[in-house]
This record gives C-alpha cells, structure tokens and sequence, in this order.
C-alpha cells in the first residue's frame, strides 16, 4: 500500500510542476525493476527484471519480463501468464519485438492516488496490465477485453512487485495510449 501511495504522490507532484515523476520502487524491486534475489525466480528467467509480477487464484501468476538492455530501439518486454514450475500459457510477445512497439502505456490520476498501464494486442484480443491505488483502495492485475467487452479481469491476489510507471516508459520508449484506461 506504501509503495503505492508513493507512487500516486510522485505522479500528482510532477503533474504539478510539469516535471516527470520520480517513481521510488517497490519494497524488493530495485530501481532497474528487478527483484530481489528470491523472490525473480518465481516470475521471471534468471537475469531479467520483473517489470510486474503477482499471483492469481488457483496459483496462477503473471508477470512483464525484461531484458536487461531494455531500451526504445532494444531489448524484450514479455508478458507471461503461467503455473510456478510450468512453461508459460500464454507468453507474448514471442518474436522478439521491442517494447516500443508492442506496447501501450498511460498513467492514471485517482482522488487520494493514482495508477498506471501497459496495453498490447494479442490474438483479437486487448490485454491490459494495471497498478493503482485510491482513497480506500487498492488494485492490480491484468483485464482482457475482446471488441471493448471484458473476457477476464486476472485480480492479482495479494502483493504485486510493480514498476510500471513514467520511467519505464521513458526507457523502454513506450508511447501514449490515446484510449486511456479505467481499472475495474
């Protein structure tokens, strides 16, 4: 919840001076986004940064991996849906395209907080990575939508590791989304 809060102030802060926010890390993600040793294993390869990772229900987990030369004109971002000690169901990109153009980012100004997404396009369907907070809640996780109707909301059950937000949009390169987002 802290992390979140310091997240939303950042946000609202540089909304106030016209400056980019200065996102800290969540507790166990280092300012790369990596995770602290331990705890990498259980959403990401061995030298990739976890960008986002929680649990589902029924032990499922998702997570945006990183390379670690994670830049506009290189580097992998990969979403991955999958079950601790399985290959993953659903892991895209898997072409090796930059994150600058597979994905779409936004940030999100809440009463008391704020939030922010990633957006890409798989398969006729619209996958939405989200993080925020606001006066008396906080939500993560990841909603799919097909023709703008929701298929699956994926509510991360518990902690989420998290560093969406301005500066990983800045280094990765990764546009605005003009449709904005809404969490559920």
């Amino acid at each position: 919840m802290k992390q979140m809060l310091a997240f939303a102030c950042g946000l609202f802060l540089a909304g106030c001076v016209g400056q980019e926010a200065a996102v800290p890390p969540s507790p166990g993600v280092a300012a790369s986004g990596a995770v602290a040793d331990g705890d990498a294993g259980m959403f990401c390869a061995e030298g990739e940064d976890v960008v986002f990772g929680c649990k589902l229900a029924q032990g499922h987990t998702v997570a945006l991996c990183a390379s670690p030369g994670l830049a506009p004109a290189g580097g992998e971002l990969q979403y991955r849906e999958n079950v601790p000690g399985e290959a993953a169901d659903v892991a895209w990109p898997q072409d090796g395209t930059v994150a600058s153009q597979a994905y779409r980012s936004g940030t999100l100004m809440y009463s008391g907080g704020g939030g922010a997404f990633l957006r890409f396009d798989r398969e006729g369907r619209t996958y939405t990575v989200y993080t925020g907070i606001g006066r008396g809640w906080e939500k993560a996780g990841v909603l799919v939508q097909a023709q703008g109707n929701t298929v699956a909301n994926l509510a991360c059950d518990g902690e989420e590791v998290s560093a969406i937000g301005p500066e990983l949009f800045a280094r990765a390169g990764i546009p605005e989304d003009a449709d904005g987002f809404e969490i559920p």
